[in-house]
């Protein structure tokens, strides 16, 4: 009895430094959100994994046939064109902060070549190429690229208000709470294999290889650029960022029950164990 009481003392602790920090954060850093509500409805959250190959080759016209959203270099891949989302998000620092990076390159030249109403998101304070503003057919929304956590209480309504999000270790979470935030009731996500422990390992130098696979195929610059970033990089930081990452999806999963929005994952094989599976239809 004494050992279930010390441990929830415990764990009460820990919620009430966490939610400090939380609050602590969103009054330095947060600003307001700009996102616009939709007409609600579905939406279909393309992640980047693999399987969204079968997704595409199966399922194209119903892709084209509802709102959808992407994610990071999606807009590299020629399906972009066909599938026309209606939705994108960039979250990563890299695509605003770097000025040599040919993929990003092409990226800001594939958006600023839209020509179907769509949706932006990046984050508040992010800059973005001229030639993507300016495009009309394309207009800007804002996110607040900050993690809360602690008590779900205070972190809902965080979350209500644009001001934060689970802690947002990969693009899908934030893609996530936009379309929560825009108005979708019934979120489908499709893409988001998440298998990275299948293909992590470590080599005779120490060496943490991590290989994140795409629908797409990337070229040996970004292959660089991906083993450049993780040359230093821990296993047990790795395994620490694929928790975090795991356990906001389960923050996610609370708050969209407690506000009556239903997120399928219709991935399949797919690694978050957060929401209901469900084939895509």
């Amino acid at each position: 009895m004494a050992t279930k009481t010390f441990e929830k003392v415990g764990e009460m602790l820990t919620n009430l430094g966490a939610t400090v920090k939380s609050l602590i954060k969103v009054t330095l850093k947060s600003r307001r959100p700009t996102v616009s509500k939709t007409d609600g409805g579905r939406i279909i959250i393309l992640g980047n994994g693999p399987s969204l190959n079968d997704v595409i080759e199966s399922n194209l016209s119903l892709l084209q046939s509802n709102d959808t959203m992407a994610v990071n270099f999606a807009a590299n891949a020629p399906v972009f064109f066909e599938i026309k989302p209606n939705h994108y998000i960039l979250a990563d620092p890299h695509f605003f902060q770097s000025t040599d990076d040919l993929n990003v390159a092409r990226l800001i030249d594939n958006l600023s070549k839209v020509t179907w109403k769509m949706t932006l998101y990046i984050p508040v304070g992010a800059k973005l190429s001229d030639v993507v503003v300016d495009n009309r057919n394309i207009t800007i929304e804002r996110f607040n690229f900050i993690g809360a956590e602690g008590f779900d209480s205070v972190t809902f309504k965080l979350f209500d208000a644009g001001l934060a999000m689970p802690r947002p270790r990969n693009v899908l979470i934030p893609a996530i709470m936009t379309a929560i935030r825009a108005g979708y009731r019934e979120i489908v996500i499709v893409g988001a294999d998440h298998s990275w422990t299948r293909t992590l390992s470590v080599d005779d130098n120490n060496t943490v290889i991590s290989v994140q696979p795409h629908f797409y195929e990337e070229d040996k610059h970004e292959q660089n650029r991906v083993t450049a970033v993780y040359k230093d990089v821990k296993l047990h930081e790795i395994l620490l960022s694929f928790h975090i990452a795991f356990s906001s999806y389960h923050q996610i999963a609370r708050y969209a029950s407690r506000r009556g929005i239903s997120i399928i994952n219709a991935t399949p094989g797919s690694f978050i164990d957060a929401f209901p599976r469900s084939p895509l239809h």
